[in-house]
């Protein structure tokens, strides 16, 4: 009798586990904040700045460029249509071209792929600055984007193609964006 009520307690807590888990009662508000006090806090000292270069060049050719909450730049160049704008978890269609910020060279471009990229707002999928400027577009907008290295591919780079620490600009044009 007495193993039954253990076995009883046992799963009662495994099924409250689970519902909390499922349900996401007790999901921390920002997933990518560090829990630990000491660790925000460790992070909170790391400012990211632009290089010297790269701040000449956006004072000089972009100077009226809007500053995202996350420190990119860009320029709307078509204005979209509508009020609507993307959310998190629904399918986006863009068409982009990707070049350094630094001499312009030619990264990639959905159309060498034949045709607009697709993929979910807020999956890992692409680089992080996209998903900043993305929330803000309309369809139909078309934007210059310039991400700093810390928005792109970091400070390692992207192994024998994008070195560490490159600023990248894209051409962007929000073509859609729908409920998957």
């Amino acid at each position: 009798m007495r193993s039954f009520f253990v076995l009883f307690g046992l799963g009662a807590i495994l099924l409250t586990i689970a519902i909390v888990v499922r349900s996401g009662m007790l999901m921390r508000e920002n997933p990518g904040e560090p829990i630990n006090a000491a660790m925000r806090q460790a992070l909170a000292g790391v400012a990211y700045q632009w290089s010297e270069a790269d701040s000449a060049k956006l004072a000089r050719e972009y100077p009226g460029a809007i500053e995202t909450p996350n420190g990119a730049r860009y320029v709307v160049t078509r204005p979209g249509t509508g009020d609507a704008t993307p959310q998190k978890g629904q399918l986006i269609s863009v068409y982009y071209t990707a070049r350094f910020f630094a001499n312009g060279e030619k990264i990639d471009a959905s159309a060498d792929h034949g045709g607009p990229y697709n993929f979910v707002l807020g999956q890992p999928n692409v680089l992080p600055g996209w998903g900043d400027a993305l929330h803000r577009m309309r369809k139909g907008e078309q934007r210059t984007l310039i991400l700093p290295y810390w928005l792109a591919y970091g400070e390692k780079g992207q192994r024998g193609k994008i070195p560490g620490k490159v600023s990248i600009q894209l051409e962007l044009e929000l073509i859609d964006f729908k409920q998957p």
